[in-house]
């Protein structure tokens, strides 16, 4: 199983991708589940993380990054993982790339879900779309980057794009609202329901 989480900065991905990989842990063994990021999850990746993170480049180019980490991320962890019958929890993936690339900064969606088919990313089984206010998320946020510093307009649009792509996707996403006023593990409990 492949579950990914996706949201804004500061919705709470990474801690519930933690406590939900700590949940498969308990019930299927330490080694049979891997918790993964992106962009990362590699040595090449996470080396081209801090450079992607920290550094302003053409659009196109950030996308042909990002999908190149992408593709080796899933060839050298994700896609072995899975073949293994181990669960794959990653803070975020390819829907991240669709809102902040695409709706965010205005690159064709289109193009972005055409190269993804064209170097063969394997679409996650599971996607928990955590929506937060853009101002809550902004102030939660915890790993300060090139995004972070991105207006509240540019957030608004990443946000409806999450929102947009769970519409377009209800069989595969699942959308945890009023993250802002829920603590952790309400919002753990809501996703183990909706997995169970």
């Amino acid at each position: 199983m492949f579950i990914t989480f996706e949201g804004i900065d500061g919705s709470g991905k990474t801690t519930q991708s933690k406590l939900l990989a700590n949940h498969f842990k308990q019930i299927r063994g330490e080694n049979n589940v891997v918790l993964t990021r992106e962009p990362g999850g590699t040595n090449f990746a996470e080396k081209v993380r801090g450079v992607l993170l920290t550094n302003n480049i053409d659009s196109i180019s950030e996308l042909l990054l990002l999908i190149s980490m992408r593709r080796e991320h899933m060839k050298k962890l994700i896609l072995p993982a899975l073949a293994e019958g181990k669960i794959v929890i990653c803070d975020r993936f390819i829907d991240s790339t669709i809102a902040y690339q695409g709706y965010g900064f205005g690159v064709d969606l289109r193009l972005i879900r055409d190269l993804h088919k064209l170097v063969e990313i394997k679409y996650p089984d599971i996607t928990f779309i955590l929506d937060i206010d853009v101002k809550v998320g902004l102030n939660r946020a915890k790993d300060k980057n090139k995004y972070e510093e991105m207006d509240v307009n540019f957030y608004n649009k990443v946000r409806k794009g999450f929102q947009e792509i769970a519409i377009k996707e209800p069989v595969r996403c699942s959308v945890i609202t009023g993250i802002e006023t829920k603590n952790d593990n309400h919002v753990h409990n809501e996703i183990i329901d909706k997995i169970t």
